[in-house]
């Protein structure tokens, strides 16, 4: 009397609810999406983080996936005119590799979780070749922007960065050296200093220990 009833879906309403929702373009939606990003990863990385996006959603794909993947073509044809550019100018004791990390703030409306942007080229004072873009979504969710900037400055000098300075000193044949760059203050400062008391938790959450970039 008076009290609430729960209804549970069966099995058979969930598939039924499930098939409703489901985009006319899910079976070809992984298709398509390879196809561009075999051509993002060469020449158009602007286009990984939608493509890393949707396809985190093909199991789940639905009618408003649909209408992101046909924006996301109309935006490939109607800017096949960008070019994505490098020039060489310097000598090789001239150049050096640079390093960007950069992360939105739960970028993710579905997980809250944030993205890592990493962009990797050779530099110099007359040379700008891109080498390598990334888009990735973070593991955890974290509770700052600075925190998510961490989280993507580490994850990019560890699994390219570093890498990437062996190969660079193995094929110019000295010690290249690296530049590191990055837009948010308070994770400078962070790293200048090796201490943030109030994310402790990261070594825990995101298995990032800040004075690893120190």
């Amino acid at each position: 009397q008076g009290g609430i009833l729960l209804h549970r879906d069966t099995v058979e309403e969930q598939k039924a609810k499930a098939e409703a929702s489901r985009g006319v373009l899910a079976d070809i939606a992984m298709k398509v999406l390879m196809s561009i990003l075999f051509g993002a990863r060469i020449a158009k990385f602007d286009l990984l983080r939608c493509i890393a996006g949707l396809a985190s959603r093909i199991t789940s794909w639905d009618t408003d996936c649909d209408k992101r993947l046909h924006r996301l073509v109309c935006y490939v044809h109607h800017s096949l005119h960008f070019r994505m550019i490098g020039y060489v100018g310097n000598i090789r004791d001239d150049i050096r590799l640079t390093v960007y990390a950069d992360a939105d703030f739960a970028g993710c409306k579905k997980s809250a979780k944030s993205t890592t942007g990493a962009h990797i080229a050779i530099q110099g004072t007359h040379t700008c070749f891109p080498l390598l873009g990334v888009s990735k979504k973070q593991d955890c969710v974290s509770a700052s922007t600075p925190e998510a900037e961490i989280v993507a400055g580490a994850w990019t000098l560890r699994r390219e960065g570093l890498p990437g300075l062996d190969l660079w000193d193995a094929i110019l044949q000295r010690k290249n050296g690296m530049h590191f760059r990055e837009d948010n203050q308070a994770m400078i400062r962070v790293c200048q200093t090796g201490r943030n008391p109030t994310m402790r938790h990261l070594n825990r959450t995101h298995g990032v220990c800040i004075c690893q970039l120190k």
